[in-house]
């Protein structure tokens, strides 16, 4: 036990060890480039070479957290796989790997159709933002990274066009997935519009524009991207309904959310 102990001190100093040596290798080569461009200029003819610019930043780089460091390069490496065409390409499985949406009977559509597994979509039917207590335990249950919301279109009716006390009660519900779920990376998604033929059954769902002003308005106040998908909705997607979802609609919305969010 002892001498596996002392390996795993000796492999970690060691690690440490190639970190700073790799963190001394970048210090020369500013060094170099100072030395290099210092004497370019001279033979430009140049009087005098400030090299306090160089000699600041070898200084900082001397001082860098190598923690720091590794992230800067991580994040670097992460942008350029994300930028690469098989990245993007993922299967919905991998790309939701580490999220949830969490909505009402439109939401369930993802586990109906077998687009997302139902470990990857916390949704009932009927959901009002007032009702979703259980369905956020749920979802907080689940520890995702990212969170969707998709709520709101059984509220239209129930608030009769009033936009603020929707607002209200949309508040509400962040506030109870912040205290659950406050490391989850939150976005809203917008209200679905309904058939022209179900807004002419309702008109109150002709406001519908205007509950997602509202929300998107509410959005940038609480620092909370909004997706907003009316562009991607057309009538062949609509069940008889005017209201729900047909299966071909669900792939399409599950991709423009893991566009907008980058998973």
């Amino acid at each position: 036990m002892h001498s596996m102990k002392k390996r795993t001190i000796e492999k970690e100093h060691q690690a440490e060890e190639r970190r700073k040596k790799v963190l001394m290798e970048i210090a020369g080569a500013v060094v170099v480039l100072t030395v290099i461009v210092s004497i370019g200029l001279s033979h430009l003819g140049t009087d005098k070479v400030n090299t306090s610019a160089g000699v600041k930043a070898i200084k900082k780089l001397e001082k860098a957290d190598v923690s720091e460091v590794e992230t800067k390069i991580s994040n670097i490496e992460k942008e350029e796989k994300q930028a690469t065409e098989d990245w993007q390409n993922r299967p919905l499985s991998e790309k939701f790997a580490h999220a949830v949406i969490l909505g009402d009977s439109i939401t369930t559509g993802f586990t109906v159709y077998d687009v997302l597994d139902t470990s990857k979509v916390a949704a009932e039917k009927g959901m009002h933002l007032d009702q979703t207590g259980d369905l956020i335990r749920t979802a907080a249950e689940l520890k995702p990274e990212v969170l969707f919301l998709a709520l709101g279109l059984n509220d239209i009716s129930g608030t009769d066009g009033d936009t603020d006390a929707f607002i209200e009660k949309y508040k509400a519900v962040l506030a109870n997935v912040r205290e659950q779920m406050p490391d989850a990376v939150l976005y809203i998604n917008c209200v679905l519009p309904v058939s022209a033929q179900k807004e002419e059954e309702e008109p109150v769902y002709a406001k519908i524009p205007d509950y997602n002003t509202a929300l998107k308005a509410m959005c940038a106040e609480e620092g909370i991207t909004f997706i907003d998908n009316t562009e991607i909705v057309k009538d062949e997607y609509y069940e008889q309904d005017g209201e729900h979802m047909k299966a071909e609609y669900y792939p399409i919305w599950a991709e423009h959310m893991a566009e907008v969010a980058g998973i």
